[in-house]
């Protein structure tokens, strides 16, 4: 199985994330009242937040065909990597997983903060694609000859799964904070939004205090990503396209909250964590693996390594 499927599933699974993203953003979760239906229609009249939920909804059906897709071709080449097989299989079993919380989510009418089960899941579903194109890119690089393990790449699993973990952990709770409207209490002081979860705007606050935290254990685990793989001579491209996402990630925090929760700069912020996540998760399918799957290997490079490693065994 050849990585392209899954890269532009990978792809079509971000561009979902960000259409929840703006579902939430404008409030237009209920603007379909039923579900698998909207509004009783199979293509309801397409105008205010009904475009919106529809277009996210659409998205939904076109990330499922592609899973399809991906799921009858890593069945036909099962035998060659199990482990695609796998990783589809999950990806699909989280899709659906994802689907019938959306549909719960419409049916008992948007419980507050239950909606960020949703996106817990989403998240995941497009870090298995992600960890999905490394695996299949790594099969193309082994057919091509391209594929050099290393160990010192080897030694970057263990940085960049903490970062993997420290990211998710933080972008679960930031999408706590969103949909339970902890947010909108705690930087708007808008107390009319207190519910059964936040109670009170000191929770609010609390959550906000402990987002924070937990963006700063990010910040320590990349820098320390990052100066591993200075160390060690490997994924350093990776490395430093990590450190530029990570300092874009509280600056547009930082915007979120002085434009008082904009949607544009929500949505910004949001992509860019989910970004994040997928970095760190590629750099953890790459330290899985051994090897930097971004870097080619020309056929010149790979004969005079085949030509040195006989001499090896010769001698």
């Amino acid at each position: 199985m050849g990585y392209r499927l899954p890269f532009v599933t990978t792809i079509a699974t971000f561009l979902l994330l960000i259409a929840g993203a703006l579902v939430v953003g404008f409030d237009a979760g209920l603007a379909c009242s039923d579900w698998p239906l909207c509004n009783g229609h199979i293509i309801p009249p397409m105008e205010g937040k009904i475009i919106i939920e529809y277009t996210h909804r659409m998205l939904s059906t076109g990330v499922g065909f592609l899973m399809l897709a991906n799921l009858y071709l890593a069945w036909r080449k099962r035998k060659e990597s199990p482990i695609v097989l796998k990783l589809v299989v999950l990806s699909f079993v989280m899709l659906l997983f994802v689907a019938v919380l959306g549909g719960i989510n419409v049916l008992k009418k948007l419980p507050p903060g239950f909606t960020a089960m949703d996106t817990s899941f989403a998240i995941l579903l497009f870090s298995t694609f992600v960890v999905l194109t490394g695996v299949t890119l790594a099969n193309v690089r082994k057919k091509q000859n391209e594929f050099r393990e290393d160990r010192q790449v080897r030694s970057m699993f263990k940085p960049a799964l903490i970062v993997a973990i420290a990211i998710y952990a933080d972008y679960v709770l930031g999408a706590f904070i969103k949909h339970s409207d902890a947010g909108q209490i705690w930087v708007n002081g808008k107390t009319s939004l207190l519910n059964n979860i936040i109670s009170t705007p000191a929770i609010a606050t609390t959550l906000m205090y402990i987002h924070v935290l937990a963006t700063l254990l990010i910040v320590f685990s990349s820098l320390w990503l990052f100066f591993y793989a200075r160390l060690r001579k490997v994924l350093k491209g990776q490395a430093i396209a990590m450190l530029i996402l990570l300092a874009l990630q509280p600056v547009t925090g930082f915007v979120t909250i002085v434009t008082g929760l904009a949607v544009v700069t929500n949505v910004i912020h949001m992509a860019i964590a989910a970004l994040m996540m997928a970095l760190a998760a590629f750099i953890a399918t790459e330290a899985k693996l051994g090897a930097n799957l971004l870097h080619t290997n020309d056929k010149k490079s790979s004969a005079v390594s085949s030509k040195e490693q006989s001499i090896v065994n010769l001698g």
